[in-house]
Parts: structure tokens; C-alpha cells; sequence
């Protein structure tokens, strides 16, 4: 995809970051990063060692909040298992404590070039950002990346875990839109690099004099939505997953109860009900789709390609999927995700199509599993008619 003009700029130099990124990169409490490989925990000092062989240790509250979260999830072992969290509890709440640091690489007013960092994440800009404008949308990409590396579903992957995700910010909405932003988004995310893209507007900031600042009444849904996205291992949207499982999973991080800083997933249901029957906490954003929903057949839901589900019916979609992961995450099994557990290691195993949707039967009929999910979400007043 190509920018135009400050855009162009904007994105060759993303373009040949993204591609010399190397080695597995740590960020310590002050902003600063280094590359090594994790080995132990000695105590309360993560024992660390860099290419050439040297070994080195230093305190774990030394280092960024996301990487103490992938340090304590590790619980000490080798960080390739740090990519595997199934069977762990889930999060009753994830929270970043404190201010998420974003630091100024560089600004450059004349080529209209500004690069910033945090723990988790290169933003670059084709404007300036004020410094409390930059803590504010820190604090929310970095919660989100917390949120997800807790998950119990093998959310830190590979092209996750120690590389910092890549976001393009626009002033103007219209360079937004020349650079692939479709009209009327508040974000968008493209699979083929990797990258999120927003205007400053979905970020809650403002154009002043000295830079663009801080508008605390901005809902962040959308954005939250696409940084899940960019997060996603990509086995996770292989034909079987993407669109119910892709889509239903962002929107389940998005309606999770957030305030600066702080997740608090709500494993009865409600914000989730609130979301796809109205129009959700606050009144914004919802689905609105009533308490009946009339349902595809819920394999041939699972199996539909992305066109068809991001097409024609699109609102109804996004809400059934929604309904359709809480269930798996927290219905199914006395609350314990295990068929869901056992389908995405199939996925990261290779799975796809229809095979790969075998676990979600549990042993039953694609009937069994219809009336097990209706049964299930009509206890809270939600009923969903597959076929009907």
C-alpha cells in the first residue's frame, strides 16, 4: 500500500523498520530497550543473555509492566513458553499501575516526521503529540497488550512477544483515508504488514498550537478492536477461525470494561449483553440487535469466508461472534475454555476448516452445540435462533 506525500515518507521509514527488526528486544522502567534472551529467574533478578554469550541479571521491577507480565506468566521457564498460557485462570482484572511511559525519539517539523516509544510499541506520526497526550494513549495500548498477553489463549506469539508493534498516526483524517483508513473508521489494521493505522481524532486528540493534545472524551472501542488485531497470532485467522473466532474475540477485548488503565473482564455476560442486544455501556457503540437474534446455521457461520461475513449482515455478525466467544471463553465446561482451548492449539498445530472446529463439538452434533449455546445465552434473556 502506498501514502501519499508526508504519508509516503511516514511509511518507508515503518516500512524498513518493520523489516530489519531482529532478536528479541526488552525494555527496562526508564524507556531504554536492549536485545537478549531470557534464561531464569534467581529470586527477584531476571538472569538474561546476550549475543556473544554474556550473561547478565537485573531486578524484575526493572523492567517494563508488559515485560514483567510475560516474565511472571514464564513463572521462570525458557521464553518459548511464554507463547502458551492455556489452562491458566482467567485475569479477574489486569491493570497497569502508574503512568505508561512514551518517550520522544524524534521530531522533525520540517520532513513532518515524529517517532515515539513505549514498552510495547513505535509510533510514528506525521505530527506532533504533547507529552501528556502521549502518556494518555500509552497507558491504553499498553493495558490492551497486558490484557491480551494474560488471556489463557496463547496471545503471545511468536510475532508478538519482544517486538514492539508498529502504529501510524495520522493528523488529518483525509491522509488517514489516503493511506487505506476506511471512510467513516476510527482505526484500521492491515494483515499483510502487520500495522494499525489512526487518525489522531480516534485517539481523543486535538490540534493546538504546540502539537496535538489530550480530549478526554473520546470512546476507544474501535481502536482497542484493532490493537487485538495486530496482537492476533496469524494462525488464529485460518479458514475455521477468521471472522466468528478473529472478529469475536477483538470485539470481546473492546467491551471489556476499561478505565485508564485498567481491564475488568465481566465473565457473567453483561457488558457483553449490553453490547450486542443495545447500544452498550454508555450508550455508545453497541450493536442494538434486540434480545431475538435470527442466526445462520451455526457450521455454516463458522465456516463463512470473510467476505460474506464482513458484507451482508455485517452488525449481526460482529454481535453473534461476540455472543459466540464469551461462550466458549466462559459458558461451555463450568467456565473452564476448554473446548476452545483444545481448537486454538489446533490451529497453532496447523488446523483449518472444518476439522479444526471438531473441539468445539465436544463429542456432540453441530445440533448438540446450537441448542447448548441457545440454552445458555436464554438463561440471560438472549435468544438466538440458529437457522431461523
Amino acid at each position: 500500500m502506498a501514502f501519499i506525500s508526508s504519508s509516503l515518507r511516514l511509511f518507508s521509514i515503518c516500512a524498513a523498520l518493520c523489516a530489519g527488526a531482529a532478536g528479541r528486544e526488552w525494555t527496562n522502567s526508564h524507556g531504554r530497550t536492549f536485545e537478549a534472551e531470557f534464561v531464569k529467574m534467581e529470586g527477584a533478578q531476571v538472569v538474561f543473555v546476550m549475543e556473544g554469550g554474556r550473561q547478565f541479571s537485573t531486578p524484575l521491577l526493572e523492567l517494563s509492566p508488559s515485560d514483567q507480565m510475560l516474565i511472571r506468566q514464564g513463572a521462570g521457564k525458557p521464553i518459548e513458553s511464554l507463547r502458551t498460557n492455556f489452562g491458566r485462570p482467567w485475569p479477574r482484572e489486569v491493570r497497569i499501575n502508574g503512568s505508561a511511559a512514551c518517550k520522544v525519539v524524534s521530531e522533525n517539523a520540517k520532513t513532518g516526521r515524529y517517532i515515539y516509544e513505549s514498552a510495547g510499541y513505535n509510533f510514528y506520526s506525521d505530527a506532533r503529540i504533547t507529552q501528556d497526550a502521549l502518556s494518555s494513549f500509552a497507558m491504553m495500548f499498553e493495558s490492551t497488550r497486558a490484557y491480551l498477553a494474560q488471556l489463557p489463549l496463547g496471545m503471545m506469539s511468536a510475532e508478538s512477544v519482544g517486538a514492539r508493534s508498529k502504529i501510524l498516526l495520522f493528523g488529518e483524517t483525509e491522509s488517514y483515508h489516503k493511506s487505506g483508513g476506511p471512510p467513516g473508521s476510527a482505526g484500521c489494521f492491515l494483515p499483510s504488514s502487520r500495522l494499525v493505522l489512526v487518525p489522531m481524532a480516534s485517539l481523543g486528540l486535538t490540534k493546538g498550537g504546540t502539537g496535538y493534545s489530550r480530549d478526554i472524551n473520546t470512546d476507544n472501542q474501535v481502536l482497542i478492536h484493532e490493537l487485538v488485531h495486530q496482537l492476533t497470532p496469524s494462525a488464529y485467522f485460518a479458514n475455521g477461525a477468521v471472522g466468528w473466532f478473529s472478529e469475536g474475540l477483538a470485539e470481546y477485548v473492546a467491551v471489556t470494561p476499561y478505565n485508564v488503565g485498567l481491564f475488568r473482564p465481566d465473565p457473567h455476560g453483561n457488558s457483553v449483553k449490553d453490547y450486542v442486544t443495545s447500544y452498550g455501556a454508555g450508550g455508545k457503540g453497541g450493536r442494538n440487535l434486540g434480545t431475538a437474534l435470527p442466526a445462520p446455521k451455526l457450521r455454516d457461520f463458522m465456516l463463512m469466508d470473510y467476505r460474506g461475513f464482513s458484507a451482508h449482515n455485517g452488525n449481526l455478525h460482529y454481535g453473534l461472534s461476540l455472543l459466540l466467544t464469551h461462550y466458549f471463553f466462559h459458558m461451555e465446561g463450568d467456565g473452564k475454555a476448554t473446548r476452545i482451548t483444545a481448537f486454538l492449539k489446533g490451529l497453532r498445530e496447523g488446523g483449518h476448516s472444518e476439522a479444526a472446529l471438531a473441539p468445539l463439538l465436544g463429542g456432540g452434533s453441530w445440533e448438540k452445540l446450537e441448542s447448548e449455546i441457545s440454552t445458555a445465552w436464554g438463561r440471560k434473556g438472549v435468544n438466538i435462533r440458529f437457522g431461523g
